[in-house]
């Protein structure tokens, strides 16, 4: 079974942020296969953040989008949370952030998210097993 996961923003910006294979990582705690998905408003997102954002932000931003290139880009319309937790539900697939808003309202719908914790590496709140 090939585990879907989709990935937020700030999930994005974790390498360049921390210095963290996300790849890795994601290899480490899910230890199944798995595709990422990357709704189109993060996309939007991280291009803003390209033009607009902090020196470190834009740099973060840029090497984000570079690794979506390796990611399936889902169509969709809408405010980035909400697409999120819709697809979530949608495709029951697993959530890649580190928005500690978006988080809760995952985990409240029984959604698993998988984050950062300690800058250092990757983690799994609510995969069944």
């Amino acid at each position: 079974m090939v585990l879907q996961v989709i990935v937020d923003t700030n999930f994005l910006m974790v390498p360049a942020s921390f210095k963290v294979d996300i790849f890795k990582e994601l290899d480490r705690v899910l230890e199944s296969k798995y595709e990422l998905l990357v709704p189109q408003p993060v996309i939007r997102e991280l291009e803003r953040l390209r033009s607009q954002g902090s020196p470190r932000e834009r740099a973060a931003a840029n090497v984000a989008l570079e690794l979506s290139k390796r990611m399936k880009i889902v169509p969709a319309e809408g405010k980035t949370d909400d697409v999120i937790l819709q697809l979530a539900e949608q495709k029951e697939a697993l959530v890649a952030t580190n928005d500690s808003v978006l988080r809760r309202k995952l985990r409240k719908r029984g959604i698993p998210v998988i984050f950062l914790r300690e800058r250092s590496h990757l983690m799994i709140d609510g995969l069944r097993g």
